[in-house]
């Protein structure tokens, strides 16, 4: 089923936790791992609308849940404007070295972040494998 962001946010983050809990080696890369992220879509001059949070619960190896939320409590962030998204979720985007040259703003503990790095691309993997209609 293709889902179309923004406008079924909710939809695709469900989606979103389905694939990454489809992956076997997310499962690997996190196991004994625990943090909330926060994905944050902004506006840019293709989406002029408000900001998207995206929550993200990772617990043991697993994620146990997903969805939008507004002011969310989360140990990471990654912000970033839609458009960059959009390239990212086509695969044309490297989430590390955005996160590096700042098209992402990244909030909390980046090197221990950096000990995830296989976890953070197996969630971006997952992303990646959603099917995603862009409606800007």
């Amino acid at each position: 089923m293709t889902v179309t962001l923004p406008t079924e946010a909710d939809d695709w983050a469900a989606a979103w936790r389905d694939r990454i809990n489809e992956r076997a080696a997310f499962a690997d890369s996190a196991d004994d791992f625990t943090a909330v992220f926060c994905f944050e879509i902004r506006a840019d001059d293709a989406y002029t609308g408000e900001p998207i949070q995206f929550v993200v619960v990772i617990k043991d190896g697993a994620c146990t849940a997903a969805g939008t939320v507004a002011d969310p409590e989360y140990d990471f962030a990654f912000r970033g404007p839609y458009s960059e998204w959009v390239t990212m979720l086509q695969g044309d985007l490297d989430i590390s070295a955005a996160a590096m040259d700042g098209t992402f703003d990244v909030e909390g503990d980046t090197m221990w972040l950096l000990r995830r790095q296989d976890t953070i691309a197996e969630m971006v993997a997952a992303a990646q494998n959603v099917d995603t209609e862009f409606e800007h």
